[in-house]
């Protein structure tokens, strides 16, 4: 017995009905897992023209933050900061102050990563000149007090001067290493 066309035309037929529902509702599943996919990197709040202080185990202030917007991501918890401005203060010691256009700060506050026009600035005393520090990008891993880039930086004191590419520093130590093509210039401070 030989299949016809007109018996085979609705077999056919609702066999390829079936491939394009099947077909109509991956897409529409794959596109409803697109918007939320597309939600987690929405921000779930901002914050324009903020100050927040951080209290060491004595209750005394230990750094302030302000920027001029922050924007909280809840995928991963991480902030981003517009023109962030960070005071950190300390016992017996002077204060380093850091700006930059902006930065973005881990979920956890492990890493923080400032860039462009990034400027850290020990502010002058009676005794020492300003410390200053120019370079594009600086990540911070402020538990660890260290600091790096792979960038060019410039620091300058008084009228000292050293440049060059990439860049190491322990806070705990006060010790920094420049990687490479470091050049400098020292003047000594005047009595």
């Amino acid at each position: 017995m030989k299949p016809r066309a007109g018996t085979l035309f609705p077999i056919m037929l609702l066999a390829g009905l079936t491939a394009l529902s099947f077909w109509l509702d991956y897409a529409v599943r794959q596109e409803a897992q697109g918007d939320k996919k597309a939600e987690l990197y929405e921000p779930d709040f901002i914050i324009e023209n903020f100050s927040a202080t951080r209290l060491n185990k004595e209750g005394k202030p230990a750094s302030v933050l302000k920027a001029k917007r922050m924007t909280h991501y809840p995928d991963n918890q991480a902030s981003k900061l517009d023109e962030p401005y960070l005071i950190q203060l300390r016992d017996n010691a002077q204060s380093m102050h850091i700006s930059a256009d902006r930065a973005l700060v881990s979920g956890s506050g492990e890493e923080v990563r400032l860039y462009g026009n990034v400027v850290v600035r020990r502010p002058a005393t009676p005794e020492r000149t300003e410390l200053r520090l120019e370079t594009r990008f600086l990540q911070v891993l402020p538990e660890q007090d260290l600091a790096r880039t792979p960038e060019h930086v410039v620091i300058t004191q008084g009228g000292s001067r050293l440049t060059g590419t990439g860049l190491e520093v322990n806070n705990k130590t006060e010790e920094f290493i420049l990687k490479s093509q470091v050049r400098g210039q020292y003047v000594k401070a005047a009595s």
